[in-house]
């Protein structure tokens, strides 16, 4: 092998090193997730219904998907929120980046509040 074939190899090994490294350290677990980082959305519920990885809440004009982990709380479901459809809904979400979601498509919803009262509280 010559040194400039060594020199290539050398540096995709290590290239691959650092990105997994990078990719290992920066998936939020659910016992890691800080729920200190909040963000809050303020609109109106389009559509509220079960998915993959629970109960998905489309806001209008918002392409992202709120959700909520139905395996962590089981006590609720989409059939219990269909009251926000169409309704001003304020949802406080975790402001939690990760590498397999680079542009936070998918945010976990913390708590519900309509016409200021708590409809739904994962704490």
């Amino acid at each position: 092998m010559t040194t400039r074939n060594f020199k290539g190899v050398a540096g995709l090994i290590l290239a691959a090193i650092i990105i997994g490294g990078l990719l290992v350290s920066g998936i939020p677990g659910s016992r890691k997730a800080s729920h200190e980082k909040h963000a809050v959305r303020t609109a109106t519920v389009e559509e509220v219904k079960e998915g993959s990885p629970g109960i998905i809440i489309h806001l209008k004009n918002d392409p992202k998907i709120y959700f909520i982990n139905t395996k962590q709380h089981h006590q609720i479901t989409a059939a219990d929120l269909q009251q926000l459809s169409g309704k001003e809904t304020q949802l406080v979400v975790a402001d939690n980046w990760s590498p397999l979601d680079p542009f936070s498509s998918m945010q976990e919803i913390e708590s519900i509040e309509l016409n200021h009262h708590t409809i739904y509280s994962a704490h």
